[in-house]
């Protein structure tokens, strides 16, 4: 039985005073991506164009029974009988470089204003909080990755020595990259944020870290120009539209050299989405700092099929959190 949050937003609205009029597209999706399922109604969008901002309309959402309910329920887990997504995700070469625009412009903004929390969204992370043994533990926490990697390598029967080349996607300040240079012989790390980069390096240096190169993502190689043995990402590719994901990991299974492994998490579920470009263009700047999306299973796994690479592991993963399904993937370049 689904609980229906409209009366109790209404009740909301009239406590917290005048309302504001938000975009009935940006109502349906609040539904579509918190919620995970269409409006029940008309009135019920209405009722949600009511608030203030798109940030008062998702604080509601996120505190009504509903959401809570499934989160409880273990949402990240895809349902048996879960309906197939309507995900555009593969559009031509130009409509990709102003995706991938876009989202440089986010992330050269949030790398400037807001750099460590932009990485690990904790109100201890942002520039006002931010002390010494807090940056220790932004670094610190970077070694979860590294034990990730190196379980999953164990149950492919792989280890570290066979890789010359790492390359990770997406690296940030560095923090991930900082421990896996303890482990592979060559590290190369890329992000599309400039001020990232920066920073990354000032922490590598720091750390008398010599066996690591940053390079900056772009719109004609993903920052991934040589071939590597081992192409590593967490938390990063979901905050891509589904077109970007997929271009991105089709050029990441291009790069990686005979035997060589792609090993990434990316949501792939989640009740009700869906990608539409020309709906996502009308709305994407009502979205807040971070995007969230899917990339279909089906999906991936084609481009996987045209790369020549063979899956060898996948495994659920709470990293996305409810209500999102989200995956660990593990291929190998045949």
């Amino acid at each position: 039985m689904l609980y229906r949050p409209a009366k109790s937003l209404y009740r909301r609205l009239r406590r917290d005073g005048p309302p504001g009029t938000l975009p009935r597209d940006v109502a349906i999706w609040a539904y579509r991506l918190i919620l995970g399922r269409e409006p029940e109604s008309e009135d019920a969008i209405t009722t949600a164009t009511l608030f203030e901002s798109t940030e008062a309309l998702v604080r509601a959402f996120i505190a009504s029974a509903e959401f809570k309910a499934r989160g409880s329920a273990g949402a990240h887990m895809m349902h048996p009988h879960a309906a197939p997504l309507d995900v555009e995700w593969q559009v031509d070469a130009a409509t990709m470089e102003g995706l991938l625009a876009w989202v440089a412009q986010t992330w050269e903004r949030l790398g400037k204003e807001r750099p460590h929390w932009s990485v690990l969204a904790g109100p201890e992370f942002l520039p006002e909080n931010l002390t010494t043994e807090q940056q220790q533990a932004f670094y610190d926490g970077g070694a979860y990755d590294l034990r990730m990697l190196l379980a999953t390598l164990a149950r492919v029967g792989r280890e570290p020595a066979q890789f010359d080349v790492l390359f990770e996607f997406g690296c940030g300040l560095g923090r991930v990259t900082s421990h896996l240079c303890k482990k592979f012989k060559r590290v190369v790390a890329c992000d599309i944020s400039s001020h990232h980069l920066a920073l990354a390096q000032q922490a590598l240096d720091a750390r008398g870290i010599a066996n690591v190169e940053l390079r900056q993502a772009t719109a004609t190689d993903f920052g991934m120009s040589e071939p590597y043995d081992l192409w590593f990402n967490r938390l990063v590719l979901q905050h891509n539209s589904p077109p970007l994901i997929a271009a991105i990991l089709d050029r990441a299974f291009a790069m990686l050299r005979p035997q060589g492994l792609a090993v990434f998490q990316v949501p792939v579920y989640l009740e009700g989405y869906r990608f539409k470009l020309d709906e996502y263009r009308r709305i994407r700047d009502t979205f807040g700092p971070f995007e969230m999306h899917a990339l279909p299973q089906p999906a991936i796994l084609a481009i996987a099929r045209r790369a020549d690479c063979t899956l060898l592991e996948v495994r659920e993963d709470d990293s996305a959190g409810d209500p999102w399904t989200s995956q660990v993937f593990t291929f190998e370049k045949t």
